[in-house]
């Protein structure tokens, strides 16, 4: 199925605006949404990865986490892992700070890849993943990821 593109023009529209019509959520809309955020992300830059002799480009968006283990530093991805040759601290610098928070000295998580927060244990966050992965926000970083949290959620209300 072709999806039907309108493109209207005029000095009423101040800025650009997408809407997408479906009578459900499909892989179709899905990859339109994509391929939008990717555009608008532009202003954030690629990150090249390495693995088996190859290089990568990852869109930002595409990111679940970026982690240092056994001295290298790591993004992971829904299509696996990769090893980046910059600094955790360089990468940091790179990416969208209203999606990315650091939640430890050697971990940095894509806040639109999270699936779920469990407080559970007192003073810990356990972080879990839309890919079933997980890992742990560092006690030290408990109270700024508690703010992060508010700060994200305010933005997506803003947006309604």
């Amino acid at each position: 199925m072709s999806p039907d593109i309108r493109v209207e023009i005029g000095p009423e529209f101040k800025k650009p605006s997408v809407i997408i019509r479906a009578d459900h959520k499909s892989l179709l809309v899905e990859n339109i949404i994509k391929a939008v955020e990717e555009c608008i992300d532009e202003k954030y830059p690629k990150i090249a990865g390495f693995r088996e002799g190859g290089i990568v480009l990852v869109n930002q968006a595409d990111l679940i986490r970026v982690y240092t283990e056994n001295r290298k530093v790591m993004m992971a991805t829904e299509s696996g892992g990769y090893e980046i040759r910059r600094s955790l601290q360089d990468i940091e610098e790179l990416l969208d700070e209203s999606y990315f928070v650091r939640i430890s000295r050697f971990e940095i998580i894509n806040l639109k890849k999270v699936c779920d927060f469990d407080f559970g244990i007192s003073g810990t966050i356990r972080v879990t993943f839309t890919d079933g992965s997980d890992t742990w926000v560092a006690r030290r970083y408990v109270k700024s990821i508690h703010q992060k949290l508010t700060d994200y959620k305010k933005g997506d209300n803003d947006d309604e």
